[in-house]
């Protein structure tokens, strides 16, 4: 069925501010088709007018088309710094009341439930007098399964086992969140974009609202922002997923860092001891872009890299892994995981060395290492030069805190792919780490160098979508290496 997709984008756009292009349209183009189908519609603008009067089946779309697919305790560190550093001085400020707390965008559930959680290792039963959190989302079918508080293994995959005994009970093959910490926290419809807030939202202390903005335009963005500043009280703070927080410095927050942590601030009362405004604009404006010829430096003899497979899975009746890497990308992890399970599956058949690496970089997320480090070594004995399979050899060191092992790792990257920045970044920060300022300099300078000349540089990755985008990188790549050179020049005035 060839559709024409404007008007439900349009329809869509207006309603919520969803922007679907890219890997989204196509999520657009199979929904619409499925739905079609199943209403039994005669045709597309027989569904229009359909989705035009009827909310419950718009909610069904709108649910079709947003990835749902999380896990507790996502970027931990930035938990830690909620919970040690955000929490208690809030606290200090706002004795006679509850702290107001948001997740919008809440999904699931996961992430206001991490919240909950962390408090309670923290607070114990005052946790119930000192906070109160709320928690939105604009897919009410999703909101559906947060009351539930049902879970299966793969939302744990970040989560201390500990924790997950102490808050979790077993429910046939899933697992159920206690009711102490389900019961605290009060699920809502939210619409980022609708004209008025629900009743009740506003007077917020700090606003979760992690892994959205990829939905949305810089306008949307922006004006979801102004949202979040109305609803917050006269001081307060907003926090947005690590990747995602430098491109969105729009002007109506002033974006602050902590201890390498970047989150935004209203009013003057949170910011953080010693910390400056950041912005975008000051740093590029400071740093120099070395040209870059255009030609490409990763693969001076084709022969050594391995081309995506050349296999036919439908022979074998199996899902195409272009698909499957789609999965990866936007999210679904827990499907493209079943699906490359099948072909591990298949007998007497060589596993395509896209299967591998798949599999390996889902296992490393879910902390999986050994399993991870075998398929790894599977990689690199059919193709010991693969640029996957070498940085995720880095990766899996890195996560375990061996880190001069990782280093010798993304060190053969840039010997094999030299305009692979990921590998780059990653041996920037594993240098800065240890220590190591003069090579973690360096390795930050290349950075630039490829980035400042090309923001849609390739990152030299066959299989594997890092969630690196490349603004985000280059900016930090940028921050660090002032501060960097800003230590080294305190250090000689020091010596002399």
């Amino acid at each position: 069925m060839s559709l024409d997709l404007a008007p439900f984008k349009a329809l869509i756009y207006n309603h919520c501010g969803l922007v679907l292009e890219g890997i989204a349209e196509d999520r657009l183009n199979k929904a619409l088709n499925q739905a079609v189908i199943r209403l039994g519609c005669r045709d597309l603008n027989d569904y229009f007018r359909l989705l035009e009067n009827t909310p419950e089946q718009f909610e069904q779309l709108i649910s079709a088309l947003t990835v749902n697919e999380t896990y507790f305790f996502r970027e931990p560190d930035q938990i830690a710094l909620f919970t040690n550093q955000l929490i208690p001085r809030l606290l200090a400020r706002q004795s006679r009341r509850p702290l107001r707390i948001l997740s919008a965008g809440c999904s699931s559930g996961e992430e206001p439930y991490s919240l909950a959680m962390a408090l309670d290792t923290v607070y114990g039963e005052q946790r119930r007098q000192l906070f109160k959190i709320d928690a939105g989302d604009v897919d009410r079918q999703v909101l559906s399964k947060a009351r539930q508080g049902i879970y299966s293994a793969f939302s744990f995959r970040s989560m201390d086992p500990v924790l997950q005994q102490r808050y979790f009970r077993p429910i046939q093959r899933n697992y159920q969140l206690v009711d102490e910490i389900r019961q605290s926290i009060n699920f809502l419809p939210l619409n980022l974009k609708a004209p008025l807030p629900p009743q009740g939202l506003e007077g917020y202390d700090l606003i979760f609202c992690r892994n959205v903005s990829i939905y949305f335009d810089p306008e949307t963005r922006q004006m979801i922002h102004r949202r979040f500043h109305d609803v917050l009280n006269e001081n307060g703070i907003l926090l947005l997923g690590s990747s995602e927080t430098l491109g969105n410095d729009l002007g109506v927050f002033e974006l602050v860092e902590e201890h390498g942590h970047y989150y935004f601030i209203k009013g003057e009362a949170y910011r953080p001891p010693s910390s400056q405004a950041v912005s975008w604009s000051s740093l590029h404006s400071a740093s120099t872009a070395v040209q870059l010829g255009k030609e490409s430096l990763c693969d001076p003899e084709p022969s050594a890299r391995v081309a995506p497979d050349a296999v036919t899975p439908a022979l074998l009746n199996l899902p195409p892994l272009d698909s499957i890497r789609q999965l990866v990308q936007e999210g679904e992890r827990e499907k493209a995981s079943e699906l490359l399970d099948r072909h591990l599956r298949v007998q007497n058949q060589p596993v395509a060395m896209g299967v591998l690496l798949l599999k390996s970089w889902l296992l490393l997320n879910q902390r999986a290492f050994h399993d991870a480090d075998g398929l790894l070594d599977q990689v690199l004995h059919e193709d010991p030069w693969s640029v996957d399979g070498l940085l995720l050899k880095g990766l899996n060191a890195k996560w375990q805190n061996r880190l001069q092992e990782a280093c010798d790792w993304f060190r053969k990257v840039t010997y094999t792919c030299p305009e692979c920045w990921p590998a780059h970044y990653y041996l920037a920060e594993t240098y800065r780490i240890q220590g190591h300022d003069a090579a973690a300099i360096k390795a930050y300078q290349v950075i630039r160098r490829i980035l400042s000349n090309d923001k849609h540089a390739a990152d030299g990755m066959l299989w594997v979508p890092l969630p690196l985008p490349r603004g985000d990188i280059l900016f930090l790549s940028e921050r660090h290496l002032l501060k960097l050179k800003q230590n080294t020049q305190l250090s000689d005035k020091g010596e002399g």
